[in-house]
């Protein structure tokens, strides 16, 4: 048994629930499912098929770096504040 499998047995939770705080990847991840459907109904090669199904990966885990990237920094900004309360924050000038 792999990894991977022995990871599965904990009780999942619907991708609906897991991306209800990310409205965004969620529309991703049904737009690459209507291009999909779209490449299909067009009768697509796999090639052209993979190429729009990669092309829209790409820009999901761009989207999710992005999430990941904000929510560290919330994290960290959170995590100084409670060290040091007394810093000041720096704000860019007008």
């Amino acid at each position: 048994m792999n990894e991977e499998q022995r990871d599965n047995k904990k009780p999942s939770t619907s991708l609906d629930a897991r991306f209800a705080s990310r409205p965004q990847v969620y529309a991703r991840l049904q737009k690459i499912a209507d291009l999909m459907d779209q490449a299909i109904a067009e009768g697509c090669t796999a090639e052209e098929a993979e190429s729009r199904a990669m092309e829209q990966i790409q820009k999901l885990g761009g989207e999710l770096l992005g999430d990941w990237a904000r929510e560290q920094e919330q994290r960290s900004v959170a995590e100084s504040r409670r060290k040091n309360p007394s810093a000041i924050k720096h704000i860019k000038k007008k």
